[in-house]
């Protein structure tokens, strides 16, 4: 059963119609074993690339990459009965033998395919000693203690350079964390959609600790902005619930905030002034 389900009858009088449809009738085979290798290559892939499904949001890029896959590897399919059509008359002793096992060869050689990505990444974690993984990955998943967020926050290095943030100012940045619940920004860069374009403000207002989405983050309610390049005051209030996430799972914790789009993974790092 299993000889006559993958390996091929080569017989060189069986009719070019017939051939075809050997193949035909096991592409819904080779489909489905692709969707299970697949399946199998993506839960290696998860443990070697930390937080694997942020790299494919929005979900539709993943379906839309899926479904080329799929379609490519269709194509290559179609080249296995176009193979055994036109070499049914061969003689060569090499492409006899590999003749009845055609479609065994093209479905490992598929596998092997599938199994890429995880041979790259694995490689590269194997080369360097750190994981490739998300500007989300690390985001707190489990509640980190009020007190352990409490103090003065300064711009990273990297984010700095990212902003391209005066060098005159940058040791007047502060963003505190205060014990009482409110906060206080100094020289901080506020951006809307482009991690470039900010404006340099001093504000204040509360602050607390939420789940969202399963990580951490620090709700932000401003009562005072004042823009510092036009002294314009925007006391109306704004409340950000989600901007300003808690990065890390264990003390000294950092804050990222996300600039933009989400799937765009621009933000800027705070971390805690020692």
């Amino acid at each position: 059963m299993i000889k006559r389900l993958f390996l091929l009858n080569t017989d060189e009088n069986r009719p070019w119609v017939k051939v075809i449809l050997w193949w035909e009738f096991r592409r819904l085979l080779y489909n489905f074993l692709l969707i299970i290798f697949g399946i199998f290559a993506l839960t290696i892939l998860s443990f070697i690339v930390k937080d694997l499904w942020s790299f494919f949001s929005p979900p539709i890029f993943f379906l839309m990459w899926t479904g080329l896959f799929l379609f490519l590897a269709n194509i290559f399919y179609t080249s296995g009965w176009i193979f055994q059509l036109i070499t049914r008359n061969s003689s060569n002793k090499f492409i006899n033998r590999i003749r009845p096992k055609v479609f065994i060869y093209g479905l490992i050689f598929s596998f092997c395919i599938e199994l890429i990505p995880c041979i790259l990444t694995g490689g590269y974690t194997l080369i360097t000693g750190e994981r490739i993984k998300s500007q989300y990955a690390d985001f707190a998943k489990e509640e980190p203690a009020r007190e352990d967020l409490i103090g003065e926050y300064v711009l990273s290095d990297i984010s700095i350079k990212q902003l391209d943030f005066p060098d005159s100012l940058v040791n007047k940045i502060s963003y505190k964390l205060n014990s009482d619940m409110t906060f206080e920004f100094n020289y901080f860069p506020d951006n809307d959609f482009d991690l470039k374009d900010y404006e340099i403000v001093n504000a204040k207002g509360t602050w607390k600790i939420e789940k969202d989405q399963g990580s951490w983050v620090i709700p932000m309610d401003f009562d005072t902005i004042i823009n510092l390049r036009t002294g314009a005051v925007d006391d109306k209030g704004i409340y950000y619930s989600n901007g300003f996430n808690i990065n890390k799972e264990k003390p000294p914790f950092e804050i990222y905030k996300i600039i933009g789009d989400p799937d765009s993974w621009e933000g800027i790092t705070l971390i805690k002034k020692k």
